[in-house]
């Protein structure tokens, strides 16, 4: 299997069904668990010894306990011990790692709008949580952001220019320099975006009221799902639905946020939450980390 021609999408599913007898794929294990935090938006290192993560805390969101709107901080957790630490206090609403996992950058939250993330500054951060730069970009609220291949610039997105600036996706240099349009969008189309191995933009989704298709997002306090995790071959189309689901049928139990994989392509590092009702409008009390350990 070569990893990179998959990618990873959430489907949603707006009807409800009966529920079956659920058996939870013993390949799922639960990474982190905590009932007054939210983990979400997770990256796995190259070396696959630690995974960065943002955390929320229930009690400094200003209305529903589940909401992300304001961003989190950034965190990690070593994968051998299992030993989690605070990195930087953000709050923050995006989270890529380069290549050579040495650098983060993350979008800085400076809304506070509970139910949509707003963006902010792009900032890069090393790995111990030190502030390294914050990039002058055209766009004064990124939405999402990811290192190019080689590591050398970032792609980043956003709806909200200045006048006389186009929204869309960019790039720019890792010193800041260079900043270059690649697709200019409208409105909030096209704020999140996945790349494919050669830099090319396979595919984004607009609007917060949809999903980040290669790192589904939660919009408020309502999934809009309960969703289900797909993956996609960009080669043949063929649609792969992996057992990943730690709460029972898709239709009924689990709300996904994002998906992120290993380096060797054969595990998925999960954000997912229990879904209190079962239908929509399907709440999450907060989102947990699993690690799906064989995908295929």
């Amino acid at each position: 299997m070569k990893k990179y021609l998959y990618i990873l999408f959430i489907s949603f599913l707006f009807s409800c069904e009966k529920c079956e007898k659920f058996e939870r794929n013993p390949n799922l294990e639960l990474l982190l668990k905590d009932n007054w935090n939210s983990f979400f938006n997770p990256v796995w290192s190259p070396d696959s010894e630690n995974i960065y993560y943002l955390r929320a805390h229930r009690d400094n969101l200003p209305t529903e306990a589940s909401s992300l709107g304001i961003g989190g901080e950034l965190w990690k957790i070593n994968l051998k011990t299992r030993k989690t630490k605070f990195l930087l206090k953000g709050p923050f609403c995006a989270l890529a790692i380069s290549p050579d996992g040495n650098l983060l950058a993350l979008s800085y939250e400076i809304g506070e709008n509970e139910i949509e993330w707003e963006g902010g500054p792009l900032i890069l951060v090393d790995t111990a949580g030190n502030i390294l730069d914050t990039l002058n970009t055209s766009l004064s609220n990124v939405t999402d952001v990811k290192f190019s291949k080689d590591g050398s610039k970032l792609y980043f997105a956003g709806c909200k220019a200045p006048p006389g600036i186009s929204p869309g996706i960019y790039t720019i240099n890792l010193d800041g320099t260079e900043e270059k349009l690649i697709k200019e969008t409208f409105g909030c189309d096209w704020i999140f975006f996945y790349l494919s191995k050669d830099d090319s933009i396979v595919f984004g989704k607009g609007n917060f009221n949809y999903v980040k298709m290669a790192e589904a997002m939660i919009w408020g306090d309502v999934i809009l799902g309960p969703a289900e995790l797909k993956i996609k071959n960009l080669l043949t189309g063929e649609i792969f639905i992996p057992d990943a689901d730690p709460y029972g049928p898709p239709k009924e139990h689990s709300g996904f946020e994002s998906a992120y994989w290993s380096p060797d392509g054969e595990k998925l590092i999960i954000s997912v939450g229990e879904v209190e009702g079962g239908c929509l409008p399907a709440q999450v009390s907060y989102l947990e980390l699993w690690i799906l350990h064989k995908v295929w």
